[in-house]
Parts: structure tokens; sequence; C-alpha cells
């Protein structure tokens, strides 16, 4: 079973989060039509990409730099310590 090992509440398995993207920045625009782009259009290149996390059981949500070619986590900051919108 795939875990991250998560500084701020420890290993926890990958099914305990929800992924919203990198496009996390889009869905906070007033236009909908940008954030459906943003969602459904955006940038599939495999590469490192900072993804916004939502850790259900604590209610937590991390900023999660991850290979998408690997699928390796690099690093994962709690969205306090992160910038507004993560980009890659």
């Amino acid at each position: 079973m795939k875990q991250f090992a998560c500084p701020v509440i420890g290993r926890r398995p990958a099914g305990e989060f929800i992924c919203a993207g990198s496009s996390i920045g889009g869905l906070l625009q007033d236009d909908s039509s940008a954030a459906r782009a943003a969602i459904y259009f955006g940038d599939a290149t495999a590469r490192v990409k900072r993804e916004w996390w939502y850790h259900r059981p604590s209610h937590l949500w991390f900023v999660i730099a991850r290979d998408t070619a690997t699928d390796e986590v690099e690093t994962i900051e709690l969205m306090a310590a992160c910038a507004a919108t993560p980009d890659a």
C-alpha cells in the first residue's frame, strides 16, 4: 500500500488523502469557465508538480511536490507554510 511520510502527521496511507491537483488556484477564480479549464485542460506534462492534497481524518491541507512520472513524493508542506497557489 502506498504511504506518504508526512512530517506533520507521520506515515499515512495514501487512501486517507484526496488529491485536488495543482490547479486549485483556478478553482478560486470567480470565472467558472476559467476554473473548469484549469481542472480539465491543465498541463499534464510528466514532471515534479506541487499539488494540493487534503487529509480526510485530520482535515488538513498539504502541498505535496510529486514527480508525476515516477509518483515519488519529494516534499510535503502543511498548507499554512505554503504559498497561496502552488505553481509547478
